[in-house]
């Protein structure tokens, strides 16, 4: 009776399938909101009412230059300005001052901007935005609506000196990908974490423990298997990946155009049965004994005694009709539609040529099992194969030399 079942097969493209998911999903993850607060000065904010660059100022300009710096002040804030004590939070304006005029490295708050901002080659023009979590000020208690674009005004009296802050609700659900974007580590917080999760899942596919193949094994050969893995992850990580790369975001995926994430998503499952299928083949070996022949793979152990099977006969298993028709369909619509690739032509040529080998085994209570040895062009891709006829002849079963046809997918049969 064999012994393993290559479980772990299963378990480790498991283990991959669900760090591709939670990795990309953490990867593009994006902070629902952040709050900008932004040094004011508003002396040369109403000094560059008149400041353009074109030489045209208009009426309303020149109006708001000719104000009084308080009246000034008033109109431009509405009169919304939210006193802040001077004891409670003097080295929180000082810190946010620091970081606001570019002197990043003397404020505990310079890790708190854009990275465009701190780029050598753009120096900003006056002060820079520092970038907080909703919850890490009481937005409340200054004003602030939690909605897109919302301002509100802070003042700070320090020994008869006013300091002004501009306060900014940015919600990144309704502005998907903005120009002037966040410090990483706030806008894209788990990012290096989803990339870890990744990684990890990488490493268990590769390391876990897996059966040591023997040389008189009866089984797919490993490349092809992970050639196959290959092509999953393709498939699972581009479809699922994609509403991400669309709407911006990963919440946004299921916020925004949920319709295309659906579709995308349910393409991605072909990824899945791919991972499915190839965790079987991985599985897969056929065991022989003087009396028995015993299929193996993760979901257990299927006996075929000897003195049970009625009859073997070799069949040639075609793609069904309805497929063959679907992939001509396909290839004419391609030809019509002016496209000069010969890819849909080629794939229709295939999917009517491919014929896979196998052994077709009757047991006498009518069940059957097949065993798949070839591939679409006739290639014997389990290795040692030749061993499972020349067990049956030495039990006393003759195989049929007439190839059968019949229809159908092997991963079915």
């Amino acid at each position: 009776m064999p012994g393993s079942t290559g479980k772990m097969e299963l378990w480790r493209r498991v283990a991959l399938v669900m760090a591709i998911i939670i990795g990309i999903f953490m990867v593009f993850y994006k902070a629902p909101a952040l709050v900008s607060i932004t040094w004011v000065d508003w002396a040369q904010e109403q000094k560059d009412e008149i400041d353009s660059p074109y030489g045209i100022v208009s009426n309303e300009e020149k109006r708001l230059h000719s104000l009084p710096l308080q009246d000034y002040i008033a109109e431009k804030t509405g009169g919304r300005v939210t006193t802040l004590s001077t004891q409670e939070w003097k080295d929180f304006v000082g810190q946010v001052y620091l970081a606001s005029s570019t002197q990043y490295g003397q404020s505990s708050y310079g890790n708190r901007v854009s990275k465009m901002d701190k780029d050598p080659f753009w120096k900003p023009q006056g002060f820079v935005a520092v970038f907080f979590r909703p919850h890490e000020i009481p937005l409340g208690n200054w004003g602030l609506i939690a909605e897109d674009n919302s301002i509100a005004y802070l003042a700070l009296t320090d020994s008869n000196q006013v300091s002004y802050l501009q306060v900014r609700y940015h919600d990144y659900l309704a502005e998907a990908n903005p120009y002037h974007q966040p410090p990483g580590w706030l806008y894209h917080p788990y990012r290096t974490a989803g990339g870890g999760i990744i990684l990890i899942g990488l490493l268990a596919y590769i390391f876990l423990p897996r059966r040591k193949k023997e040389p008189q094994d009866i089984s797919y050969p490993t490349g092809r298997l992970v050639a196959g893995d290959i092509v999953a992850i393709i498939f699972l990580t581009l479809f699922y990946m994609l509403p991400f790369v669309i709407n911006g975001g990963a919440i946004q995926a299921i916020t925004n155009m949920w319709i295309i994430t659906l579709i995308m998503w349910f393409l991605a499952l072909s990824g899945i049965l791919l991972f499915y299928y190839s965790a079987w083949y991985s599985s897969y070996r056929i065991e022989l004994t003087p009396d028995a022949l015993y299929r193996v793979t993760f979901r257990g152990v299927e006996t075929c005694r000897f003195d049970d099977i009625q009859g073997v006969e070799i069949v040639d298993l075609h793609n069904p009709k309805w497929f063959r028709r679907l992939f001509l369909i396909i290839a004419f619509i391609s030809l019509f539609s002016g496209r000069s690739s010969p890819q849909p032509a080629g794939s229709a040529l295939l999917a009517a040529t491919a014929s896979y080998g196998g052994l077709e085994i009757r047991r006498r209570d009518g069940r059957k099992i097949y065993l798949w040895f070839t591939d679409q062009l006739g290639n014997t891709i389990i290795q040692n194969f030749d061993r499972v006829p020349e067990a049956l002849e030495a039990a006393g079963i003759l195989i049929s030399e007439q190839p059968r046809e019949m229809e159908g997918f092997t991963m079915f049969m």
